[in-house]
C-alpha cells in the first residue's frame, strides 16, 4: 500500500524532517519559531501589502518610477491585475468529507497556517518602524 507522505508537509520541511517523518508538537514548536525568526510573512490574500513590505525589507524603493510602473501593472492594471493564484485548484468547502479528511491529516499544518497569519498581523508594526527608520536615515 502507497503511503501518502504528504501530510504536514510545511511543519516537516521547516522543522528539518524528511517526507516520510512523523510530526510532533515539538516539530510545530520548531517550525513556529523558524517563521517567526527567518520569515517576513507574505499572504496570497494580502499580496500587495505582502509584496509592499517585500520591498520594504530589501531596500527597493517604491518611489522610483519603473518600480511603481510594475506595482501598478500588477496590482491595479485590469490587463495586468492578477490578485489570484495562478494555478488553479478545486474548492473544497470547510466541513465537506474532503475538507475534513484533509484536515485531520493536516492538523499540524492548519495550526502552523494560523499562527502565520497572526505573525502577519505582528509583523506590520516592525516593518512600519523599520521603514521609518530607513526614511530618516535616507533623508
Amino acid at each position: 500500500k502507497k503511503r501518502n507522505t504528504d501530510n504536514n508537509y510545511m511543519v516537516k520541511k521547516l522543522a528539518g524532517l524528511g517526507v516520510n517523518g512523523t510530526v510532533t508538537e515539538v516539530d510545530l514548536r520548531i517550525a513556529m519559531r523558524t517563521i517567526r525568526k527567518r520569515f517576513i510573512v507574505g499572504l496570497m490574500d494580502q499580496m500587495e501589502e505582502s509584496v509592499h513590505r517585500f520591498n520594504i525589507v530589501m531596500g527597493i524603493n517604491e518611489s522610483d518610477e519603473e518600480n511603481q510602473q510594475c506595482m501598478d501593472h500588477f496590482f491595479h492594471d485590469s490587463v495586468g491585475a492578477k490578485r489570484h493564484n495562478s494555478n488553479s485548484h478545486p474548492k473544497v468547502d470547510p466541513g465537506s468529507a474532503t475538507w475534513n479528511a484533509l484536515a485531520k491529516t493536516n492538523a499540524l499544518d492548519i495550526r502552523l497556517y494560523e499562527f502565520i497569519l497572526e505573525v502577519f498581523v505582528q509583523q506590520k508594526e516592525t516593518i512600519e518602524s523599520y521603514a521609518s527608520s530607513i526614511a530618516t536615515w535616507r533623508a
